[in-house]
């Protein structure tokens, strides 16, 4: 593939989400000889992978210890694509704590934010996550998630005699289940032996034990789920979301692999579903009552012509909008899109070797334009060690600006500064001051205006001891 773009992914981990959106749809435009594609985990990937590749991919990444490959790819010139399916500013911590904590470290969320702001290209899947993600970026794009129609049979799946229902999820703590829970027991009171309840992935006790409930361990390949999902031929799906807006920043998973599957979504009336399904049509819309969630799955299996009428109605609106081929070719537009506008955007770095006076070195404070009246830019803060090698301890940063305007760029604390030698290597990229207006680049201070923060302010004494 002599002429195809070189591309290199750097994820933090398997999950679902980089493979559907980043993972398969690129190793298919591989297989097919348009890119050359390479991923790595990013506990794995170095500066040398940065260097052999033509753009740089990003998809969740927050972890600070890994910042230095951002900033290698910036100082390289190369493009940045970030992609990204999940509000990790609003993680509520009462129903997701765990997740909530990790996420919602301050440092993590200022890295995301570098990320964001340092990229050519920001690719997400919901208006309110594009919204939420506008205070850091203006090259903002919103997409589909694909769905490969390969893991799922043309042939309709045998129907049983008894109306099934399912509730899918990919995690083993989920508390979404509640939105619908007081209205699905009512279903399966109501209706007993006409139906039955299959829960993929978390285990309810309220509902556990119960006739005619079925719960199955979560999957570990999402594949193999989607495959063993279809061959099951349900006929009704549930797909709960509380009204927050972490929620409504969600992507509309459910509706995808509902409908690519042939089974009728019940989904709560919230913007991720209502904007994409006709109610009646291709689903059905519920509020989040157990009145709604009752009425709205008892209209289904009162109605089994309209329940047919809806898999079918939201198959064919998944394959016209939301199948894998699509997904590649709105990544070929990305690339192009991004490598075209190489020759505008020119980085600009200043490499400064200081000495540290003191324990504790946690950042510098620089004035926010220069006497002329030239503002800083876009602007990076790399510490390295006097051999040029990244300092982890310094691995990310967060600038602020001070009441006086001046910019504070700080980092973790480096215990043991005192009389060791850094180079401070400042970053600048152009950036636009409203849109369609012409790229300008910052100014980058010299030297002599920067002021060294410490922790501690124990003088070296005379006699350097």
């Amino acid at each position: 593939m002599p002429n195809a773009p070189k591309i290199l992914a750097i994820i933090p981990s398997l999950i679902a989400s980089c493979q559907i959106n980043v993972l398969k749809p690129l190793n298919r435009l591989a297989e097919k000889g348009k890119v050359d594609f390479l991923w790595k985990l990013e506990t794995k990937a170095n500066v040398s992978d940065i260097a052999w590749c033509d753009v740089v991919i990003f998809c969740r990444n927050t972890e600070p210890a890994y910042g230095h490959l951002l900033n290698a790819a910036i100082c390289a010139g190369k493009p940045v694509i970030f992609d990204l399916d999940d509000n990790f500013w609003d993680i509520p911590y009462d129903t997701d704590p765990e997740l909530a904590r990790y996420h919602r470290l301050p440092p993590r969320l200022a890295q995301l934010e570098k990320y964001l702001s340092f990229s050519s290209l920001v690719r997400v899947y919901s208006p309110v996550l594009a919204d939420r993600v506008s205070a850091f970026s203006k090259k903002i794009k919103m997409l589909k998630s694909g769905f490969d129609f390969s893991l799922v049979s043309a042939k309709v799946p045998k129907k049983t005699g008894n109306t099934s229902i399912v509730y899918a999820t990919s995690r083993i703590v989920d508390d979404q289940y509640h939105e619908f829970l007081s209205g699905i027991i009512r279903v399966l009171d109501v209706y007993q032996d006409k139906v039955t309840l299959t829960i993929c992935g978390c285990k309810p006790r309220e509902l556990a034990g119960r006739r005619g409930v079925n719960l199955i361990p979560l999957y570990p390949d999402y594949d193999k789920f989607l495959m063993d999902f279809h061959a099951q031929g349900f006929d009704i799906g549930l797909a709960p979301l509380p009204n927050t807006i972490f929620h409504r920043s969600k992507n509309n998973t459910k509706f995808r692999d509902y409908g690519a599957c042939r089974v009728a979504g019940v989904y709560s009336n919230i913007d991720v579903y209502s904007s994409c399904i006709e109610d009646g049509r291709t689903g059905i819309l519920v509020e989040n009552t157990p009145e709604g969630w009752f009425e709205g799955v008892s209209r289904l299996i009162e109605n089994p012509a309209l329940t047919e009428s809806i898999k079918e109605a939201a198959y064919k609106r998944i394959y016209d909008n939301y199948r894998q081929e699509l997904v590649e070719d709105e990544w070929m537009i990305d690339i192009a899109s991004v490598l075209a506008g190489l020759p505008g955007s020119t980085v600009e770095t200043r490499d400064v070797r200081v000495r540290a006076d003191f324990f504790g070195l946690y950042g510098i404070r620089i004035p926010g334009q220069s006497p002329d009246g030239q503002k800083v830019g876009n602007l990076l803060l790399e510490v390295l060690t006097e051999d040029g090698y990244p300092l982890r301890e310094a691995s990310s940063s967060v600038i602020r600006e001070t009441e006086d305007g001046d910019l504070e760029i700080t980092f973790d604390p480096i215990a043991n500064s005192r009389r060791r030698e850094f180079v401070f290597r400042l970053i600048s990229l152009p950036e636009e001051s409203f849109p369609g207006s012409e790229e300008t680049s910052g100014w980058l201070p010299p030297s002599g205006y920067m002021q060294m923060l410490y922790q501690s302010r124990e003088l070296i004494s005379t006699g350097g001891k």
